[in-house]
């Protein structure tokens, strides 16, 4: 298998990794800072686990992604509390376009037509996937749902900077999260049932195998592709939420998860070369 196919199908792994959460925190009465920590400590130990070691090299480039990382978990958790989840969903997933602006500015790596397109299209199924729920929103929590796009850009750009090795940030990040899980001694929601605390595990498992299988794929595909590909995510959570919770996703939904699957599909079966 080419780099490029391994990176596609890595980030593949992780977006469905991470699309997971949607059905396990529904089920969970915490308040978001509280699930934020929980979830990041029990990740920071099922990633320092995998990686054989809880050492991480302390760099610009590692500390800024590892940045990027908590800064994403904190300001997402936040604004899914002020906004709705589509809102911050749909908001969050305009980070391409900000993926693709950083290489331009600081790689200077000038966006192809073929990016822009398949930009384009991505960002488009996304918005019809969610459209039955972008009402009703929140300015401030609209806000740091674009914030939160901004600092999952970085989780992507920072896998390109000079002595940034993703492993080792995506490790970091998890740690300058895991802090929130205090917040519990405060949360009503919180409690001893041991189903919440198995929920609060799957939410680990998440949490640590999207960034297991991000921070992987940095080495064989481009951020921008990289970013693309990840838009899988927003369109596979519902998909899970209906078959293991029974909402049924409507027409709008069904046409933007198509179109979102078909378009990251092409794009990752494009012959090496083609997409960095």
């Amino acid at each position: 298998m080419s780099k490029n196919r391994l990176g596609a199908l890595q980030v593949a792994l992780a977006a469905i990794s991470w699309s997971f959460a949607g059905v396990f925190s529904k089920s969970l009465p915490w308040n978001a800072l509280t699930v934020n920590g929980v979830r990041s400590l029990i990740a920071a130990v099922l990633l320092a686990l995998a990686r054989g070691t809880a050492k991480v090299r302390m760099t610009k480039g590692t500390l800024l992604g590892a940045a990027g990382v908590a800064l994403t978990s904190i300001l997402y958790m936040a604004a899914t509390k002020l906004t709705t989840s589509a809102n911050a969903i749909v908001l969050q997933y305009a980070m391409p376009v900000f993926v693709i602006l950083f290489s331009w500015i600081f790689y200077g790596q000038r966006p192809s037509k073929k990016h822009v397109i398949i930009a384009a299209f991505i960002l488009a199924g996304v918005v019809l996937c969610s459209w039955d729920g972008l009402r009703g929103g929140n300015p401030l929590g609209d806000a740091l749902a674009i914030l939160s796009a901004v600092t999952f850009a970085l989780v992507f750009f920072c896998a390109r900077l000079p002595g940034a090795y993703p492993p080792d940030y995506s490790y970091l990040g998890m740690i300058f999260c895991a802090p929130f899980s205090l917040c519990g001694l405060f949360d009503p929601g919180m409690s001893l049932n041991p189903a919440h605390w198995l929920i609060a595990l799957g939410l680990g498992v998440c949490l640590a195998g999207g960034y297991f299988f991000i921070a992987r794929s940095m080495s064989n595909v481009s951020p921008i592709s990289a970013a693309l590909l990840a838009n899988l995510e927003p369109i596979l959570n519902p998909i899970w939420v209906f078959i293991f919770v029974g909402e049924r996703p409507g027409p709008l939904t069904i046409v933007g998860a198509g179109i979102v699957l078909v378009t990251a599909t092409v794009y990752a079966l494009l012959p090496a070369g083609e997409n960095d």
